[in-house]
């Protein structure tokens, strides 16, 4: 299992980023494509993400998700939003990616009660989106999400399984459990109450720490917790879940609430790649 970090355009304004993800020990970073790192800005040429690739470490990319509806019944607004992420990904490519990260969301409040809908809808974008990613020799994994179609680990059964994983990320999944639950839910009896078949494609983790508040996660991106990184440590340990990569997507301090460096994941870091040796 390699251990990577995510970044987004804002890391780059700290000359120190580069740095920090040497001295984190991560293998590698996932890099999101939040605006404008996408349509403005030619990724390769920014300093540090050269920088990192001349260092070794592999590359991941977490397509964009911000106004992007790929799961909508709209059919205008899901192909503008398919267009978009094809374009993104092809604008990546320079990078040599091993994979991409996506969501497959829309807004629409139809969808909590006719997911048939939104599931079809889904479908339309990933069968093109597989389809482009292959060519690119790029694995493509759709990451659960909060909302309540589209994005579970129940409907991961339904997708195409050709060239296609699943990303599953922890707090996403706590919180959409426990509020359909309408009580706390944790990693372990989410994993033990899944679809087996959706836990064999689950080859990405995003793990950050959360906060929250009756069944809601009111703070995320967070450095993990003990306790949260204990959890996540116990389900491999299962052998439930067999990641190819852990992502740390944690931007902030627990105790201060202010900008974390990534060096000082590096104690996180250490205990995925001790215990995850172990358990193998």
């Amino acid at each position: 299992m390699k251990v990577y970090v995510t970044l987004w355009y804002k890391d780059f304004r700290r000359r120190s980023v580069v740095e920090e993800v040497l001295d984190g020990g991560f293998d590698g970073f996932e890099l999101s494509l939040d605006y404008p790192l996408c349509g403005t800005l030619r990724l390769e040429r920014i300093p540090q993400i050269k920088d990192l690739s001349k260092a070794g470490l592999g590359t991941g990319i977490h397509l964009p998700w911000r106004e992007v509806y790929l799961a909508s019944p709209i059919e205008e607004i899901r192909r503008t939003s398919l267009n978009y992420v094809v374009k993104c990904l092809a604008e990546a490519m320079p990078l040599n990616p091993t994979y991409a990260v996506l969501h497959l969301v829309t807004d629409q409040a139809t969808c909590s009660n006719g997911e048939e809908l939104c599931l079809s809808a889904a479908v339309s974008s990933l069968e093109v989106l597989v389809g482009v990613a292959e060519e690119y020799g790029v694995r493509l994994y759709v990451e659960t999400t909060r909302n309540y179609c589209c994005g579970s680990l129940e409907h991961s059964v339904r997708y195409p399984r050709r060239g296609l994983g699943v990303c599953l990320d922890i707090p996403h999944v706590v919180e959409r459990y426990s509020r359909l639950l309408r009580r706390p839910v944790g990693l372990s009896e989410i994993v033990a109450s899944a679809p087996p078949a959706s836990l064999e494609v689950v080859e990405c983790v995003h793990l950050h720490g959360y906060s929250m508040s009756g069944y809601h996660v009111v703070e995320s991106h967070i450095e993990p917790s003990r306790e949260v990184l204990g959890e996540y440590l116990e389900v491999l340990k299962s052998g439930r879940l067999k990641p190819r990569y852990t992502v740390l997507e944690s931007f902030f301090s627990s105790f201060t609430a202010k900008q974390i460096r990534f060096s000082e994941l590096r104690w996180c870091v250490d205990e995925l790649k001790k215990n995850y040796a172990r358990y193998r």
